[in-house]
């Protein structure tokens, strides 16, 4: 029983210096992704067009609305707007945020960086590559 014990704590040390050399490779980065998008004119081209989409689209509705007396359709009118704003808003942005995900990885890449965080999520340490991906979509 001894043996057994003892086989299982030196097992479990083993697997533990495994997980610390593994851990000790890693090198971790981290971006702001607020000030990323805010200095990325694609994002605010596409916050213009939606805004002047939702105008367009708000103002359709509202006529449509104001017409209606019937609660359900009323009701109805709200929720087409906002699935159809909903729809616009992933059509305009996505395009976006996969070009800002893309240049994180290849900068992260090239800073030898293995794992990217968001700066929220970081207490301490750790490279912050915020700026270097504000270039990278300047470019």
């Amino acid at each position: 029983m001894k043996k057994t014990i003892v086989l299982i704590l030196a097992l479990v040390a083993v697997l533990v210096c495994g997980f610390a050399a593994f851990a000790a490779d890693e090198k971790v980065g981290f971006v702001d992704d607020m000030a990323i998008l805010q200095q990325f004119p694609k994002f605010k081209q596409a916050q213009d067009q939606l805004s002047a989409i939702s105008k367009k689209k708000s103002d359709a509705a509202k006529a449509a609305f104001d017409k209606e007396t019937d609660q359900k359709k009323k009701s109805q009118i709200v929720q087409n707007l906002q699935l159809e704003m909903s729809d616009e808003e992933s059509k305009l942005m996505a395009p976006v945020l996969k070009e800002v995900n893309d240049t994180i990885s290849k900068v992260a890449k090239t800073k030898g960086v293995t794992i990217v965080l968001n700066k929220v999520l970081v207490y301490y340490g750790g490279i912050d590559l915020t700026q270097d991906v504000i270039t990278a979509l300047k470019r």
